[in-house]
């Protein structure tokens, strides 16, 4: 009887390897992460000289409109360094984008930020801190980032954030 390799022994052999890339991705990942209120953006300031893959930190600012086409409004941004950026240019230009609130805090910037990355195409996730917030606050952040957010996280605690983007490459 002949023994025959499967499939997985069979792509490791050398005779296989000459067909892998040995480049590295062309392109890295660019991530765009938004903190929605102040408590949020003090936990990424604390997170922004870790060693990331092209993610960019910013912090939602205000609401501005726009003549865009199917686009009723736009905000405005701002990186840690404190320069103000268009947020329909920041989500276009980025891989991922990724929204940091507190329970309770910002409903009305999550629904700015993930109408904009719908617009766009863009996959939008939610990452919500809750520090004793009562169950009615949570709700109402949670109702304002679900229908945008591919994915949707809430968390007790800040250290959760930097695991979380490290698993999303950011």
């Amino acid at each position: 009887m002949q023994l025959v390799l499967s499939e997985s022994a069979r792509v490791t052999t050398a005779e296989e390897s000459r067909f892998r890339i040995a480049d590295p991705n062309s392109r890295p990942r660019v991530s765009c992460i938004i903190a929605l209120d102040g408590e949020s953006l003090a936990a990424l300031k604390a997170l922004k000289d870790h060693p990331w893959n092209g993610a960019r930190f910013f912090r939602y600012v205000e609401v501005r409109p726009t003549s865009l086409p199917n686009v009723h409004i736009d905000a405005v941004i701002e990186d840690i360094e404190g320069d103000r950026k268009s947020l329909s240019e920041e989500i276009t230009r980025a891989d991922m984008v990724v929204m940091v609130t507190t329970a309770g805090s910002a409903p009305h910037a999550a629904e700015i930020i993930g109408n904009a990355c719908f617009v766009r195409g863009k996959r939008a996730t939610g990452l919500v801190l809750v520090a004793g917030e009562s169950g009615k606050g949570l709700t109402k952040t949670l109702t304002a980032m679900r229908p945008y957010a591919a994915m949707l996280v809430v968390s007790t605690g800040e250290d959760y954030i930097a695991e979380m983007l490290s698993a999303l490459r950011a």
